[in-house]
């Protein structure tokens, strides 16, 4: 199913972000075939400022420079990049801008990808941690599962992790994608476009939603590709720091999920903005993919597990 020359376009958010040059290089320097991997990084910084933000400049690398004042959160910086700087390749790996990599993780994917002889899945996780600059986490294997609704109604994410010891043979089938590693044929991408519309919370249960209403099927992988940088006390900027338009951004972000996911008509229509575009599919009903998921949207229940 793989051809053996296959491109990853790797998708990068960044919003000023100083490990977003340690992330491209260690991809680079730990892939099998680094040839094949080309990298589009939407870089949001201030100019004068985050020099030591953006991306190493070479040919693997296209990357786009935005004003952070002018971006409109993580979905929309991923968006651009799925759509201005991807071009033919085959697969996309979508990541964080803090992210490590195992040691043949772009031939490990596609094999793993392969294996499961299914040509619409998905390989998705919470990846395992590491430590600025490259302390690696023991391995284990990250499950995605649903936490709790907040108050919006909006449904949070928590990672359940398997002992290595524990490893299953093959990738188990989830509900959930965890956005800081998708790996999926390009086609995917096409099918189900990312929303520029949404902020930050409610984008990895819709995008779950949308690719399995539109019939493709999330799995965990069985092993561990890369890591992720989970601290939030090293200086790293967020969007809703710098930006004093977040709470409107978020607010209508809430209802259009509340819609795609509960049907719930939000009082501003701004909040529906090319929602046919950015919708479920009809390939499967959303109670199929909720009874997979073991939530219920509409009551903001979740099934013990």
């Amino acid at each position: 199913m793989t051809a053996p020359d296959a491109r990853i376009f790797v998708s990068v958010a960044n919003y000023r972000d100083a490990e977003t040059g340690p992330t491209v290089r260690d991809a680079l320097a730990q892939a099998a075939h680094p040839h094949r991997v080309v990298f589009g990084v939407l870089s949001q910084v201030v100019p004068g400022v985050d020099a030591d933000c953006l991306a190493p400049e070479g040919s693997s690398v296209r990357q786009l420079c935005v004003h952070a004042g002018s971006s409109l959160g993580a979905c929309w910086a991923r968006h651009r990049i799925l759509t201005e700087l991807r071009q033919d390749e085959p697969f996309v790996l979508q990541i964080d801008s803090h992210t490590r990599f195992a040691p043949g993780w772009d031939e490990r994917f596609l094999c793993m990808w392969s294996g499961l002889c299914n040509p619409r899945a998905v390989l998705s996780c919470h990846p395992v941690p590491y430590t600025p600059p490259r302390q690696l986490a023991d391995p284990a294997i990250p499950l995605t599962r649903p936490k709790a609704f907040n108050e919006q109604g909006i449904l949070a994410l928590r990672s359940h992790s398997l002992a290595w010891a524990d490893r299953p043979a093959q990738p188990p089938r989830l509900a959930f994608v965890g956005a800081g590693c998708i790996f999926a044929p390009a086609a995917a991408f096409d099918q189900v476009p990312y929303d520029p519309h949404l902020y930050f919370q409610g984008e990895e249960s819709t995008l779950s939603a949308r690719l399995f209403t539109h019939g493709w099927d999330v799995y965990a992988p069985n092993d561990v590709l890369l890591y992720h940088d989970y601290t939030h006390d090293r200086g790293r900027p967020k969007h809703w720091q710098d930006n004093r338009d977040w709470t409107r951004l978020n607010a209508l972000s809430f209802a259009r999920v509340r819609y795609l996911l509960a049907g719930e008509a939000p009082a501003d229509p701004a909040a529906l903005t090319a929602i046919d575009r950015y919708g479920l599919g009809t390939a499967r009903p959303l109670a199929e993919f909720e009874a997979l998921a073991g939530v219920d949207f509409k009551a903001r229940t979740i099934q013990a597990a």
